[in-house]
C-alpha cells in the first residue's frame, strides 16, 4: 500500500513538472540559433584541433586554451592570439587533472582554473545580471542559453515567455562561461571556440 501511494505521489510530481515545464520546452525548440544581443559582439572563432579545456586569468580578458598538442593564449578583448606553444602539459608542476594549468606568454607564472571535457567550470553569472544556462532537451546536444539581466529562464508560463537568446547547440560543448569581469563569454564545442567581448 505504501509503495502504491509513493508511486502515485511520483507520478503526480512528474506531471507536474511536466506542465511546468512544457512551455519553456517549446519556446527553446523553436527559437532560432543567433549571435548574442548588444553590447556583446564576436570576438573571435578559432578551429582548436583536439581541443581539450580553457580557463580565464582572474586578472584580464586573456584566455588559456589547452588542446592535447599545444597551449595557447587569446586576448578575447581584440580576438587576438598573443601566444603559443606546442608540447603537452605532463611534465607541469599543475597536472590537468588537477584541473589547473601552467599558463604560457604573459601567463607565464600564472595556473589557470581550466574547464573542460575533463570537469571544471567557468562562471555561469557577471555582477550585472548576465546568465548562462546549459539545458538537455534532446541527449546528446546542449543548448547553451544568454539570459539579459533582470530575466530568469525558468519563469516561463503559457502567456509570459522567458527572454533568452539561443547562442549554441552542439553534442559536443567542452565548456562555456564568462570572464571573471564579465566583459567576455566563450563557448568550447568540438575543435571550435567562438569568443564575445563586450566594452
Amino acid at each position: 500500500m505504501l509503495t502504491l501511494l509513493r508511486t502515485r505521489r511520483r507520478r503526480a510530481e512528474l506531471e507536474s513538472a511536466a506542465r511546468y515545464l512544457g512551455p519553456i520546452r517549446r519556446q527553446i525548440r523553436t527559437t532560432p540559433l543567433t549571435p548574442p544581443p548588444s553590447p556583446w559582439r564576436v570576438s573571435g572563432v578559432f578551429a582548436v584541433p583536439q581541443l581539450e579545456a580553457i580557463g580565464f586569468d582572474r586578472e584580464s580578458e586573456l584566455l588559456l586554451v589547452v588542446s592535447r598538442d599545444s597551449l595557447g593564449v587569446i586576448d578575447c578583448a581584440s580576438g587576438e592570439k598573443i601566444a603559443r606553444k606546442g608540447g603537452t602539459q605532463r611534465d607541469s608542476p599543475r597536472p590537468q587533472h588537477l584541473l589547473q594549468a601552467r599558463g604560457i606568454g604573459p601567463l607565464e607564472h600564472v595556473d589557470v582554473a581550466i574547464a573542460g571535457h575533463k570537469g571544471g567550470g567557468l562562471p555561469r553569472a557577471t555582477e550585472d545580471g548576465w546568465s548562462l544556462e546549459l539545458v538537455t532537451l534532446e541527449w546528446p546536444t546542449q543548448d547553451v542559453l544568454l539570459v539579459p539581466p533582470g530575466s530568469a529562464l525558468f519563469v516561463c508560463h503559457e502567456d509570459d515567455e522567458a527572454r533568452f537568446t539561443r547562442i549554441e547547440s552542439d553534442p559536443e560543448i567542452h565548456a562555456c562561461g564568462f570572464s571573471f569581469s564579465g566583459r567576455s563569454l566563450v563557448i568550447a564545442a568540438g575543435d571550435d571556440l567562438t569568443i564575445y567581448h563586450r566594452d
